[in-house]
């Protein structure tokens, strides 16, 4: 089973060679290990290890839902183009 850390790790290293800060990290006892990552202003799970790198899952197991509801909603600036005049909207979720 799945627990999560006080404290995630540190920079990680993805398949495709780009790092990642994660927000939380999770471990089991055989090793398994899972971060959650933002990446584009949405949370993303993460699983693998610092040998093979972390590859996305798509998926989300239980432990790994109960630690995304402990974290704040996303909120975000999205830029719009009206002609010749620019907007920025702010989006928030509400709780």
């Amino acid at each position: 089973m799945y627990q999560l850390q006080d404290k995630p790790d540190g920079s990680i290293t993805l398949k495709d060679g780009t790092e990642a800060t994660p927000i939380v990290t999770l471990k089991d006892e055989y090793g398994g290990i899972s971060h959650i990552i933002e990446d584009d202003h949405c949370y993303v799970l993460v699983n693998g290890s610092a040998e093979r790198g972390f590859a996305t899952v798509r998926h989300w197991y239980p432990e790994a839902v109960e630690a995304l509801k402990t974290l704040p909603n996303p909120c975000y600036e999205v830029g719009m183009a009206f002609g010749n005049t620019n907007a920025i909207a702010r989006m928030t979720w509400a709780p």
